[in-house]
């Protein structure tokens, strides 16, 4: 082995991994901000529903008028609050122009796949902390259903994904042959359903009526509520950032443990050896990309020039003496530094 390389050198040229140690603290500090940002990241709403009213009144033929009146303050002080969009049941109704309030400028029916819905344009913008009241009616057909002794409805009011509904107030006209209504109170000739909703919260309008109800109204299959298109949007983005946060703090622990392993290699008297294109010691142990490729030189030196690959394991070996020797040198090479220039 050369002089430049015996174990008193190595040892005087290795550094302490100063540039790791800054890259460890700042890898912490990240860290520690990501968990804290992940904890107290509240996303939060808009614009937010005071008040949400819908009124309904069957009509002879099965279809209904519905009455929708809204309180909806806007929250947000940079974008403003210009239209808005009313989820419908399905693609079969119509808006009575008289019954637009005074503050809608124009409406627009959306029909994309299975999302219906009505949008409403404001006659002004309105920013964070005002408050608008409108209101509107429609007439809903294609909501009638056949049961076996009877009719009923089974109607859902459009929801709101990312804004709560402070209060809100549904109302079923009591009308001849109406027989019941679920989870309803009955208040002055109406079925009232009340309360108030988080994001994505909704409320199933289910009234039955009798035999002679609706002789002769057109009715519909029934189709099952999938409330797979309702939810909290608010709670999916503070998972979203909790899973993003998660993500970078393991990519953080990766290259942390390859950090501390510098400390390792330095304390062990390893220092940053490289040897055939790869390091010597990773993560405390020899490197099998090292070992695989110093197996293939020596092999290669061993067939090219007769027992000079034999020779120099032998002389390694016997220089460095005892199994410390034999673990920390087995005929690898060093990068020089300018010192053994």
């Amino acid at each position: 082995m050369s002089k430049k390389y015996t174990p008193e050198k190595i040892k005087k040229n290795r550094t302490f991994p100063t540039g790791n140690t800054v890259a460890l603290v700042f890898c912490m500090i990240i860290q520690v901000v990501a968990v804290i940002f992940a904890i107290l990241y509240t996303p939060q709403p808009q614009d937010l529903i005071k008040y949400y009213s819908v009124t309904v009144t069957p009509r002879d033929d099965g279809k209904l008028d519905i009455e929708y009146a809204f309180t909806w303050q806007a929250l947000d002080a940079t974008e403003p609050l210009s239209w808005v969009e009313i989820g419908m049941p399905n693609r079969n109704f119509s808006v009575d122009e008289d019954s637009l309030s005074d503050n809608i400028k124009s409406y627009t029916k959306i029909a994309d796949s299975d999302y219906v819905a009505l949008r409403l344009d404001f006659v002004g913008f309105y920013y964070g902390g005002t408050t608008i009241e409108f209101s509107f009616k429609t007439t809903q057909g294609d909501m009638l259903c056949r049961k076996s002794a009877g009719y009923y409805y089974d109607f859902v009011p459009g929801w709101f994904n990312a804004i709560p509904v402070e209060n809100y107030e549904f109302r079923w006209k009591q009308t001849d042959g109406c027989t019941s209504a679920d989870e309803a109170d009955s208040k002055k000739g109406y079925y009232v359903w009340s309360g108030s909703f988080d994001c994505g919260g909704y409320r199933t309008m289910r009234v039955d009526y009798s035999e002679d109800a609706f002789s002769g109204a057109d009715t519909v299959a029934h189709t099952h509520f999938d409330d797979s298109g309702a939810y909290n949007e608010l709670n999916e983005t503070k998972g979203g950032i909790i899973a993003l946060a998660v993500i970078l703090i393991i990519l953080l622990i990766v290259a942390e443990v390859y950090i501390v392993d510098s400390y390792v290699s330095y304390c062990r008297g390893r220092g940053f050896l490289v040897g055939y294109g790869h390091r010597v010691h990773v993560y405390g142990r020899t490197n099998p990309h090292y070992v695989s490729a110093r197996n293939i030189h020596n092999s290669s030196r061993s067939g090219g020039g007769g027992g000079r690959g034999c020779a120099c394991a032998c002389a390694c070996a016997c220089a460095g003496g005892g199994r410390a020797g034999c673990s920390r040198k087995n005929g690898f090479s060093l990068k020089k530094t300018d010192s053994d220039k």
